[in-house]
């Protein structure tokens, strides 16, 4: 019986099948590594443009009020804060390791905040802070001058020559080095410029407040508690506590009794303390160590005066010689109280030319400072200096002894680089740290600067132990010192509420941020 159940498959008809089968699954194959090849150059091309030099340079990462930021200048300012903090905290803190990423390693244990988040923020508020200066200088017509583009060009010149000390082949290779592969020097001179308007009008706004005399007298009336220097001896009688095998109670029994006899010895001390003579006297019975009276010296601005002590200072009846003992933790201390001082004086000025000496480091010699050698080098830099000094003194006291006379000298004989060897508004060194404004000098300076029977045209050969010798002639007398005081801190005052109300705005991020190296 034959039928479609006895028929056996024709050979050439499965084969032909079978080949078919094949062709479809080659041509699946083929559809899938050409479409995975595909993406793979798509990955790539995008990876490469998003890279390049070009995108990172035009492409905004970041935008701060309506400002874009590239990637190049993010980078500047990232690289531009990281630097900063490794400067400022070299030896104080662990610095990440250069060799890592900044993002896989932990600034804050706490929070989990990476090194690459931390100054990721830096950044962006420093770009906050120097965008709204710059746009407030905008709209304030603000411009920067001759002198400041000639800056950016003496920046640009000196990165150049660091460049090629460095051996780098050119200065784009070398700011790259420092401040990110995308930067170049048209980037980077737009970020100065950039910067230095923002800085630039920060100070003139800050140069630009002014007060009345009659504000200056009633801002430092209203704050002579903090603002006057009080000059006063301490001494401290610190516990002498014995050693012992006790207990720890009777350890502790003798660090209190230890501590309590200080006390008792300090009041005595005082007790018989007159004035400064009968103090110096004491603290060197006490302790030879106190034998020099620059131990127990101490000047202060009352605002820094302890808060324990500041109202026994503060008392309108304290006159010189008065005592007091205050008992501590570690001690009683003896103050002594020796004036109270107001900067109600004017301030000075001077021209000088300085002839230094030339310094001579111990650190090169067997025995240091004891080495013959070094001694016999020191007293011949002092000579060649003074032999240096008595010439200059010569060839201007052989003409007139003015201001004008000592300048033209300068060129050729000063060691000063300050332009005409001009200081102003010199304080007394008490004063030294209480204004921006005003300026210290040396002790021997000092000394003869502010003797009273000083007056302008005089002059002198001063040698001073820091520097050398000065030929000074005293210029004339500048403000009031109380009103340089009263100045600075009303104008930082007015400056912090007028850059207060300046708009911060929040940056925020493209998805091109990415593209930051960190």
């Amino acid at each position: 019986m034959s039928g479609m159940f006895d028929a056996k498959p024709d050979k050439a008809a499965r084969k032909q099948a079978l080949t078919q089968k094949e062709e479809k699954a080659r041509k699946k194959r083929k559809t899938l590594t050409i479409i995975i090849c595909v993406v793979f150059v798509l990955i790539l091309a995008v990876s490469i443009v998003l890279n390049s030099d070009f995108i990172r340079q035009t492409l905004p990462v970041v935008t701060i009020d309506g400002r874009d930021f590239t990637t190049a200048e993010f980078e500047f300012f990232f690289n531009t804060v990281f630097q900063d903090i490794a400067a400022q905290f070299q030896g104080m803190m662990a610095m990440p390791d250069p060799s890592r990423s900044l993002s896989s390693q932990i600034f804050n244990e706490e929070t989990g905040e990476t090194w690459a988040d931390f100054i990721m923020g830096m950044a962006f508020e420093r770009m906050a802070g120097t965008l709204s200066l710059y746009n407030a200088a905008l709209d304030y017509g603000f411009t920067l001058s001759q002198d400041d583009y000639d800056l950016i060009d003496n920046q640009i010149l000196m990165i150049e020559f660091e460049a090629t000390m460095h051996g780098f082949p050119n200065i784009n290779s070398y700011l790259q080095r420092l401040f990110g592969f995308s930067i170049n020097e048209r980037i980077y001179r737009e970020m100065l410029e950039f910067i230095l308007t923002a800085e630039s009008f920060n100070s003139y706004m800050l140069d630009s407040f002014s007060f009345t005399q009659a504000q200056l007298d009633e801002y430092y009336a209203e704050n002579a508690d903090d603002l006057d220097i009080f000059t006063f001896r301490t001494l401290t009688i610190s516990p002498e506590i014995p050693f012992t095998d006790e207990t720890e109670s009777d350890e502790e029994e003798a660090v209190e009794q230890a501590l309590a006899d200080a006390h008792q010895r300090a009041d005595e001390i005082a007790s018989a303390i007159t004035d400064e003579e009968s103090f110096l006297i004491a603290a060197e019975e006490y302790n030879a160590f106190f034998a020099d009276p620059a131990f127990t010296l101490s000047e202060s601005r009352g605002e820094f005066i302890d808060a324990d002590i500041a109202e026994w200072f503060l008392d309108s009846e304290r006159q010189a010689g008065d005592t007091t003992v205050l008992h501590t933790d570690h001690g009683g201390v003896i103050y002594l109280f020796i004036s109270r001082n107001a900067g109600n004086y004017r301030t000075v000025s001077m021209n000088q030319i300085l002839i230094s000496r030339e310094t001579i480091d111990p650190a090169l010699f067997d025995f240091g400072v004891d080495d013959p050698e070094y001694i016999e080098a020191v007293e011949l830099a002092n000579e060649e200096a003074s032999n240096r000094a008595m010439e200059v003194y010569a060839l201007f006291t052989a003409g007139e002894t003015t201001v004008d006379a000592l300048i033209e000298l300068m060129l050729e004989h000063s060691d000063d680089t300050t332009p005409e060897g001009f200081y102003e508004n010199i304080a007394m060194s008490q004063y030294h740290g209480a204004t921006f404004s005003a300026m210290r000098v040396v002790s021997e300076i000092e000394e003869w600067l502010f003797d009273e029977a000083r007056v302008v045209g005089d002059f002198a050969l001063i040698p001073t132990d820091a520097f050398g010798y000065h030929l000074i002639v005293f210029s004339g007398f500048g403000e009031y010192l109380s009103n340089l005081i009263a100045d600075d801190r009303l104008r930082t005052s007015a400056h912090t509420e007028w850059n207060e109300v300046l708009v911060v705005g929040e940056p925020q991020r493209h998805g091109a941020f990415i593209l930051v190296t960190t």
